[in-house]
């Protein structure tokens, strides 16, 4: 018999009280990454535009899944400073529903060398490196061997050797400790001559915001990404002209593109395609920088 289209809507209603459509299951909340340095891009492909960098050891925010029309997927990531872009998926790893977020409890190993070396075992000879780990990344302490190395677990959970000479051993969780200017003017040269990097955020390629943006993170001063938001939104205190002095940050470009860090009142050092595309220390009283300077921020004291 044929059916009204009435009944035919009153048993498709029916069945779906019989038989409720079935929850596909959330996708994961949050990654560890996994990677050196990581390249965020605008878009869900590696062709796009870099925006920032996650650092291993990252514990990021997921946002967003896509596959791109490589067939590879793609996640929108939050990393700690707000930060929003997309990675590989290949670049994560995801921690299960009630995982704690990596190197969040117990004993941490904090890297203050610029580059660190992981191996195999307890000796530099043998294997080539199995991870490198950028300066400020944050690992898992799982054992000692001696005064000279450290026992790790990567992000990835590989168990790897590190050198204490590369950082310092520390309880989780990670809160970096206010320094004077001094501190911050000898780390920020410790960088100088490495090269620039559009949205770089490691000693392997800087940009201008990201080279300060890490710098005041070690400092114990937590900042935004961006020139212009760090110029108008991490809550640091404008500065007279003329009254610029040691670990202030000084912005450029009429719609502030480009940031420095005072490491005295004539000098600042910056992460620029000036001239050299290096971290590099420049007058600020030279032409050049006087023509698009717009102002000075400090951290309240």
């Amino acid at each position: 018999m044929k059916k009204s289209p009435t009944v035919i809507v009153l048993l498709v209603v029916l069945a779906g009280l019989a038989f409720p459509a079935v929850q596909q299951p959330a996708g994961p909340a949050a990654a560890v990454v996994i990677n050196t340095a990581e390249n965020m891009h605008s878009r869900s492909t590696s062709s796009s535009d870099v925006v920032s960098q996650a650092l291993l050891g990252d514990n990021v925010r997921i946002l967003k899944k896509e596959r791109n029309a490589d067939g590879e997927d793609w996640y929108q990531v939050e990393t700690p400073d707000t930060y929003k872009g997309w990675v590989v998926s290949s670049a994560l790893r995801f921690l299960k529903p009630g995982e704690k977020p990596y190197a969040s409890s117990g004993k941490i190993f904090v890297v203050t060398a610029l580059l660190a070396n992981t191996y195999r075992e307890p000796d530099v000879t043998k294997h080539k490196p199995v991870k490198v780990a950028p300066i400020s990344a944050v690992l898992e302490v799982v054992g000692e061997r001696d005064t000279r190395w450290l026992e790790v677990n990567l992000p990835c959970g590989t168990k790897v050797w590190i050198q204490r000479g590369d950082g310092e051993v520390r309880e989780a969780p990670m809160v970096w400790p206010r320094t004077s200017c001094e501190d911050m003017v000898a780390l920020s040269k410790r960088f100088i001559g490495l090269p620039y990097f559009w949205g770089g955020t490691s000693p392997l390629g800087l940009d201008c915001s990201g080279f300060v943006q890490l710098v005041y993170k070690m400092g114990g001063l937590p900042i935004l990404r961006d020139a212009d938001i760090q110029f108008e939104g991490s809550g640091l205190v404008a500065v007279a002209a003329g009254e610029e002095t040691a670990g202030d940050l000084v912005f450029f470009g009429k719609n502030i593109g480009h940031v420095g860090m005072m490491i005295n009142s004539e000098e600042f050092i910056n992460a620029t395609v000036h001239e050299k595309p290096i971290v590099q220390i420049s007058r600020l009283k030279d032409a050049y920088w006087q023509k698009i300077y717009q102002g000075a921020r400090r951290p309240k004291q």
